[in-house]
């Protein structure tokens, strides 16, 4: 039986999200549900397949105004849950591990209340966007013919942080979490027998010094703004088989920056490593990029007004001292109004992100409700009852 947004506790609604999560790219059922969820809330537009499977909410106020575009994600992750509850995802390896469940039902939870009371003015978008986990989902949102009836004039987002206290805000003026992006190098050459190895073209010694080169290079390239890094994850050579000489190699790895002009730096300088390796061995090479997340940059007026937000409800809030390593594509959406992201610790003892059996606490939900309504609230006043 589909469940009635209006008549259901935000809990509730959440464990019937976390129960049926859905890959990057496959949230149509996922997408179905909010978008009829959205109607029964009475929102004045709703817009289905933004972006693939993206679906936006248009309340609209009395008077004119600025629109305000609250964010969450459809998608889930390739993870087996190993959580014993009775909502644990009924798909098999896959499952809602970055709390992505948590961040529509906080939306949901504002559709509800604008569904008993308007803003006083403009218009609140409330967008739900797939593919964030590939880091390609809001950019597809965004080159959707229908995006320039939606376009914010601020956008706001947030991610739940396990390890911080429970309801605790979190945000930072600029960069707020780091750009990525997964280099894969394939290096081609010529098998030769293993009693012969001088007839071929191994790859082996390239693929060592790429392998060195690439770990050595943050150190070279340094940035004031932050993090720079190289994570090597995964490296190649040849075919299990003895009585061979390789003529082929792999190496993959996640460049990590803290701001996009670095990224850049950083991405040319491992091309060009890659290719004066191949070169001296005289082999030819592949190179592909795959997650592309640019940085999240949040305005400092933005942070200001989540600041004052959450300080007029009470809730803790704290000042990041630098970027988060983990990557997020809101940085996308940022450039299309003035917004920012924000945090809401999730519990010291919660889970990590992306652990089989994380679960995004229900006693966060009405306070994530709580702030993103005092946004929209902010932004385009409250209306009388």
């Amino acid at each position: 039986m589909s469940l009635s947004l209006l008549d259901t506790p935000l809990a509730e609604i959440r464990h019937a999200l976390h129960a049926a999560p859905e890959l990057s790219g496959d949230e149509s059922r996922t997408a179905t549900r909010v978008a009829d969820w959205l109607e029964q809330a009475g929102a004045d537009r709703v817009l289905r397949g933004l972006g693939g499977h993206g679906v936006a909410g248009v309340f609209r106020g009395a008077e004119p105004g600025p629109r305000v575009m609250l964010r969450a994600e459809l998608d889930g992750l390739p993870i087996r849950e190993a959580a014993g509850t009775a909502w644990r995802s009924r798909h098999d390896a896959v499952a809602h591990s970055c709390g992505h469940d948590g961040h529509m039902s906080a939306l949901l939870g504002v559709a509800q209340r604008l569904a008993r009371q308007r803003p006083r003015s403009g218009e609140v978008v409330l967008l739900f966007q797939p593919a964030e986990e590939t880091g390609d989902g809001a950019g597809r949102i965004v080159d959707a013919a229908a995006f320039a009836e939606i376009r914010p004039d601020f956008v706001y987002a947030m991610h739940n942080l396990p390890g911080r206290p429970l309801g605790e805000v979190s945000v930072r003026p600029g960069a707020f979490s780091c750009a990525s992006r997964g280099l894969t190098v394939r290096l081609n050459g010529l098998c030769a027998h293993a009693a012969h190895p001088e007839q071929g073209r191994s790859p082996a010694m390239a693929m060592c010094r790429i392998l060195q080169g690439l770990k050595r290079l943050p150190q070279q390239l340094p940035d004031d703004l932050g993090l720079v890094m190289i994570t090597l994850i995964h490296a190649r050579l040849g075919e299990v088989a003895f009585g061979t000489s390789p003529g082929q190699a792999e190496v993959m790895a996640t460049l990590r920056t803290a701001s996009d002009d670095m990224m850049r730096a950083l991405a040319e300088a491992s091309v060009s490593l890659v290719r004066a390796e191949a070169e001296e061995e005289q082999l030819g090479v592949e190179i592909d990029w795959s997650d592309v997340f640019s940085a999240t940059v949040n305005a400092p007026a933005a942070v200001e007004v989540i600041e004052s937000v959450a300080g007029s409800l009470d809730m803790p809030v704290h000042r990041l001292d630098e970027a988060h390593r983990w990557s997020e594509d809101f940085g996308v959406l940022l450039a299309c109004g003035e917004g920012a992201m924000f945090t809401l610790g999730s519990g010291e003892q919660c889970r990590p992100l992306h652990h089989p059996a994380y679960d995004f606490p229900d006693e966060l939900l009405e306070r994530a409700v709580d702030l993103f309504h005092g946004l929209v609230e902010h932004h385009l006043g409250r209306a009388s009852a």
